[in-house]
Formats: structure tokens, sequence, C-alpha cells
């Protein structure tokens, strides 16, 4: 493949910083943008999500949105909870 000499060698910047291969660097960022690409280009589901009690919690079953951050989530709960129990 014939990459400009610029972009070249950023290539063999970042794969050699990964310990992999330009060619294995080249199938991984490929792999990713078209992974991201088919994220943005899927129709948003239109199914309800399934909810149920285990105990006496709640659980809603249904898919993350893709721009969902889980260890966001937890601190903004964990703070919530902090502001909650301080007088």
């Amino acid at each position: 493949m014939n990459l400009p000499v610029n972009l070249q060698q950023e290539v063999e910047k970042w794969a050699s910083s990964q310990g992999i291969s330009l060619e294995e660097f080249i199938i991984q960022t490929v792999a990713e943008k078209i992974y991201r690409l088919n994220e943005q280009t899927q129709e948003p589901s239109q199914e309800e999500p399934t909810t149920y009690y285990e105990g006496n919690v709640l659980v809603v079953d249904a898919p993350l949105p893709s721009h969902f951050d889980l260890v966001t989530f937890i601190d903004d709960m964990r703070n919530e909870r902090i502001q909650e129990l301080m007088p």
C-alpha cells in the first residue's frame, strides 16, 4: 500500500508504540473505522426493554446506548449518594 510519507511515518510510529506490525496496525485501524461507521448507520431499536423484579430490585434488560460510559455513571451515582448522606 502506498501511503504519503507523513502518513507512513505516523503509521510506523503508532504501530511501533503498540508493538505490532504495520499490517496489523492498518487492519485494526480499518476494522475500528468500519465498526464505528456501522454503529452510526444502525437504526435505533424500537423494541421495548424487558423489565422484571429480582427480589426488591427492578431490572431493565435493554442494550446500553453506544455512548454510555459505565465508569462515569457509577461515579455520578456515587456522588449523588454522598450528597444525600451529607448533613
